[in-house]
């Protein structure tokens, strides 16, 4: 067994044997000492490897997600001379090459660049300026030129020892030579590339010679050219009837016997393509936001628009828990993560945190009423009854019931929007004083889903600029008081899932919405209470939330934002028994480390007693 003991040996059997023969022999080389260190050299950086560095980072974050923002950093990266421009160039059409998937966003990239970025003087007097389009087309025209060039060097490479490496490098010549050309017909998408160019191309890979087969890699890029812009070039009625011609040939050579099945099936998928319209058989694989991911994902399950991305930020609420099924009727579905099995396998073990469910085989959130049993055992007065400060809870909602259900299940309310839609069960009245007047619930529509987007966002930016004006400029645009709770559920949520934790931020800025009476302390205490519902198992991937949600609840005591008869509410929430203690220490902590925490700990020293007895 390899050891920590038995590697130190190691080491030392390597490294100071050797110099002990070394001295004994007297043959011990000296160490020669750099002129420049490389702590040295890494630290004086050029102004070009300086600015590549960087447009090399933004590169390998772009997305088409992150593309504005990414995009805005690249213009004012630093690009000020030509020599740089040609580097940035560089390193965008490498990435480019190699991610054929990725050519629409980058050739969008290239243009709002071309489009920001200013020309430069040319280094020969009366020469044209340089461009970041004539740069750009120039390093196309490059790679496209000399991939034959290559290739005819790699049939040099004879050798028996080389044909590994030969393999690579055709492998390598071929992935670029197809990356460039979705690249060419990408930029002929944007306008960036005049269609002479594109004729030129097609004219070389189909050769001048009608009655020679052109070589195998130059069919396989003619059909991914046209896959790229032949719709385009059928858009004018000139480029339209050179296109016949272009197509005439290559049914010619779906025919010819020299070509290897593979490319006469690409040939004729061409075709197909074009007498359709261009519209492709199967869905092309391209590059997809978050968003449309939900929204495929929710076609494909028969959810309403916006329960992902709902899913998504509560992480509360999960449809498809044991007992729920799927939208064929007979599939049940298991949560991600149930004990290793996928989705639909029976006798997936129920992890902890799992939603409850009731006899309509709808989730409920887990409360105190259902501990660790089946939900389904429990009667319905049980199972749904939330407590006081959460009966206005917008988390759950009628997004997850099918359509036209309207909130009722089997004549009745459903229990995942109790609360939110229905009235409370007369069973259950609470006492009037310390209930605000009704306010009206936000649609269960479109509504809520853009709530919900335009929250996380004014958050993202709030945690990204510290601007609290800004925030809250935004807070009262959204002109929802009803949805308040959900916006400190959010914000607790998000500033806790940052690296490092934004636990400073998220108590200012909700200490400040409710100095300027934005937030009530109800909205306030509602937010913390669907916080503490979720933390158990937000604490399984996040150790340090319990501890941070803590500090978030001591700094909103100290604001009289929450009192610790809340906080007793909030520890009921959580099931673990750990976390229970690290919410409540880290509360105590930075109560009593305030001059103004002594107060506080006298005032409500019967509710603090009230907290410690739960654990």
């Amino acid at each position: 067994m390899f050891t920590f003991l038995s590697a130190c040996k190691w080491l030392s059997a390597i490294i100071i044997k050797p110099c002990l023969v070394n001295e004994q022999a007297g043959t011990a080389a000296a160490l020669i000492k750099a002129e420049v260190p490389w702590s040295a050299r890494r630290g004086h950086l050029s102004d070009k490897d300086r600015v590549l560095k960087t447009v090399k980072g933004i590169l390998n974050k772009l997305t088409p997600e992150k593309f504005d923002l990414l995009k805005g950093q690249l213009i004012d990266s630093g690009i000020t001379t030509a020599d740089i421009l040609e580097g940035v160039i560089s390193l965008i059409f490498d990435k480019a090459v190699l991610e054929p998937t990725f050519c629409p966003m980058y050739a969008q990239l290239c243009f709002d660049l071309n489009t920001n970025l200013q020309p430069f003087p040319s280094d020969e007097p009366g020469g044209k300026e340089i461009t970041f389009k004539r740069v750009l087309l120039n390093k196309c025209q490059d790679a496209f030129e000399g991939a034959d060039k290559q290739r005819e060097e790699l049939k040099q490479m004879t050798a028996p020892e080389q044909e590994s490496e030969r393999r690579d490098q055709e492998r390598m010549i071929k992935l670029r030579t197809l990356g460039n050309i979705r690249l060419i017909g990408e930029l002929l998408k944007q306008k960036m590339v005049p269609e002479k160019i594109v004729h030129h191309i097609v004219q070389i890979l189909l050769g001048h010679d009608n009655k020679t087969c052109p070589e195998d890699e130059n069919v396989e890029a003619i059909c991914q050219f046209f896959n790229t812009i032949g719709k385009q070039l059928d858009e004018s009625t000139k480029s339209q009837r050179i296109n016949d011609m272009y197509f005439g040939r290559l049914k010619e050579l779906s025919m010819n016997p020299q070509l290897v099945p593979r490319l006469k099936f690409m040939i004729r998928d061409v075709l197909d393509r074009r007498s359709n319209n261009w519209i492709p058989r199967r869905e092309e694989v391209k590059a997809k936001t978050i968003t449309e991911i939900h929204l495929e994902a929710e076609k494909n399950l028969g959810l309403r628009p916006g329960a992902m991305a709902s899913m998504r930020n509560s992480r509360g609420i999960v449809l498809g828990g044991q007992g729920s099924i799927s939208p064929s009727h007979d599939l049940p579905i298991n949560r991600p993560g149930s004990g290793g099995m996928m989705p639909g396998m029976p006798g997936a073990r129920k992890m902890p945190g799992m939603p409850g469910i009731d006899n309509d085989n709808w989730e409920v959130p887990r409360s105190r009423a259902i501990l660790r049993g089946d939900g389904s055992t429990m009667p319905p007065s049980a199972r749904v009854q939330p407590p006081p400060l959460i009966t206005k809870s917008h988390s759950l909602n009628s997004k997850f019931l099918p359509e036209g259900s309207g909130g009722l299940v089997d004549g009745r309310p459903s229990a995942l929007i109790q609360g939110s839609t229905a009235p409370p069960a007369p069973a259950r009245p609470a006492p009037t004083a310390s209930l605000p007047p009704p306010v009206t619930s936000v649609p269960i529509s479109t509504s809520l889903e853009v709530l919900q987007t335009k929250t996380i966002s004014l958050l993202e930016m709030y945690f990204s600029v510290r601007m609290f004006d800004e925030a809250l400029q935004c807070v009262e645009e959204l002109n929802s008081p009803s949805y308040h709770p959900e916006l400190v559920k959010e914000a607790i949520c998000l500033g806790l899932e940052k690296n490092p934790p934004c636990v400073e931020p998220v108590a200012k800025l909700l200490e400040n919405l409710f100095a300027k009476k934005v937030l009530t302390d109800r909205d306030i205490g509602t937010g913390c209470l669907l916080y503490g519902s979720m933390l158990d198992d937000i604490g399984i991937d996040l150790p340090k939330a319990p501890n941070n949600f803590g500090e978030v609840i001591g700094k909103l005591v100290l604001a009289c934002g929450l009192d610790f008869k809340v906080v007793k509410e909030v520890l009921k929430k959580v099931e673990d028994g750990m976390f229970q203690k690290a919410i409540f220490a880290a509360a105590m902590r930075i109560v009593t480390s305030s001059p103004s925490g002594q107060m506080v700990l006298d005032a409500q020293a019967s509710d603090i007693e009230a907290c410690q007895s739960l654990f």
